[in-house]
């Protein structure tokens, strides 16, 4: 059995051996990964001069997720999710390694760039459902709405702390640093991870294909109605209520004037709103109410989206940043928490994959779409346009299914 510390009701599943192994490395790796997307996402900027072009570079990123999604998931069902994490998390350190030989190198194009985020992004997208599912596993079953949200947390303290030490680096030692550092952080989720046991899973006995395997969750998810509707939320929650993150840079440069040390506070702002937002789901991981604290969650977020395509001031812009992290995180963690719950564990692996086609999948829309509405009318009429759209599925969804309020 895993060792367990005594710990704050916050801080529960960091009790659990493995998680704290997971989360501690994860986190100095998640640090690198923002490093370079904040360091990729100007570097594009700077070499097409073009709108357009970064929403494209977070598309192909993100596309993939169409193809490796649901295969992630079966493969998660059937082999260890342990082994599985620490090859993909390889894979990505070499294509960090790649980018920044390219860039000290002084060869880097923006079609180098295009290929390897669509690269990066197979990788991505297939580690995605792997550790979304391998998460209970770490926690022996226990304390998963906490472990989700602390999960939630590392992920936006590294949202803040990457793109701070970005910005700096941007203007200091160049994005071609910025992409080193990245690759050797691999290592520090590479390392805990072999210290990491893990059971593989029960093999059928029947040889069922990949495919089938697929079909199955799928249809899991088809027949269960409070999942099915969760995951419509998760979809258009990723297609448009984010649609402002990979504009940002946009926002940095021709809204608020702000260059690269603007573009890194104002992703930071994001980022410690989201942490204060996971660390509070954390605190009250024991709620009964999740339905309903999603469901006006989703709502505020709307409303902030709405309110931040009229800001133009960068001081003003950092408040509502805040805001929205917090909602967004708040939203992310109940959705992933109520939809493992409602999983059982046999399927758990191929339903979280359909929950990343959902959140990562979609994403790629919603940046193409915004990449192209920010390059004809500017980034704040795009984001104005993602704030509607998440108001209106909302109210959809309280008119066709207002039982999610009361999971």
């Amino acid at each position: 059995m895993a060792s367990r510390l005594s710990l704050p009701r916050t801080f529960a599943a960091l009790a659990h051996r493995n998680y704290r192994l997971y989360w501690f490395g994860n986190l100095v790796s998640l640090i690198g990964t923002w490093i370079q997307s904040i360091a990729t996402g100007w570097l594009v900027l700077q070499l097409s001069n073009s709108a357009f072009f970064v929403g494209l570079n977070s598309t192909l990123t993100w596309l993939p997720a169409w193809f490796m999604s649901l295969p992630g998931g079966a493969l998660a069902d059937h082999f260890n999710k342990r082994n599985l994490m620490i090859v993909t998390q390889s894979v990505l350190a070499l294509f960090a390694l790649l980018l920044a030989v390219l860039t000290w190198t002084r060869v880097i194009t923006i079609y180098h760039l295009l290929v390897i985020s669509c690269l990066s992004g197979f990788v991505v997208t297939m580690n995605a459902p792997i550790v979304q599912s391998m998460i209970p596993e770490l926690v022996n079953g226990k304390d998963v709405l906490n472990a989700v949200a602390l999960n939630s947390t590392m992920f936006n303290t590294a949202r803040i702390i990457g793109p701070s030490i970005a910005g700096v680096l941007l203007t200091t030692v160049g994005a071609g640093a910025c992409f080193g550092i990245n690759s050797a952080s691999f290592l520090a989720v590479i390392i805990p991870l072999l210290f990491v046991r893990l059971e593989s899973p029960a093999r059928s006995p029947n040889s069922e294909t990949m495919w089938q395997r697929i079909r199955q969750g799928l249809g899991f998810v088809a027949h269960h109605p409070d999942i099915r509707v969760l995951i419509i939320m998760v979809a258009v929650f990723s297609s448009f209520g984010i649609i402002y993150l990979p504009l940002m840079p946009v926002f940095a440069r021709d809204v608020f004037l702000s260059g690269p040390k603007g573009y890194g506070i104002l992703m930071s702002s994001v980022g410690i709103g989201a942490v204060v937002g996971g660390l509070t789901i954390a605190t009250i991981s024991r709620t009964r109410h999740k339905g309903w604290i999603l469901t006006y969650g989703t709502l505020a977020l709307a409303l902030l989206i709405f309110g931040f395509s009229f800001i133009r001031d960068m001081h003003l812009a950092t408040v509502v940043l805040v805001l929205i992290g917090f909602c967004q995180t708040t939203v992310a963690s109940l959705s992933n928490t109520l939809i493992q719950t409602l999983a059982p564990d046999n399927v758990r692996g191929r339903v979280m994959s359909v929950f990343t086609l959902s959140f990562n999948g979609m994403f790629p829309l919603g940046s193409l779409v915004g990449g192209a509405v920010a390059q004809k009318f500017g980034a704040p009429a795009s984001t104005l346009v993602g704030g509607c759209v998440v108001l209106a599925s909302l109210v959809a969804v309280s008119l066709l299914r207002p039982q999610i309020r009361r999971l």
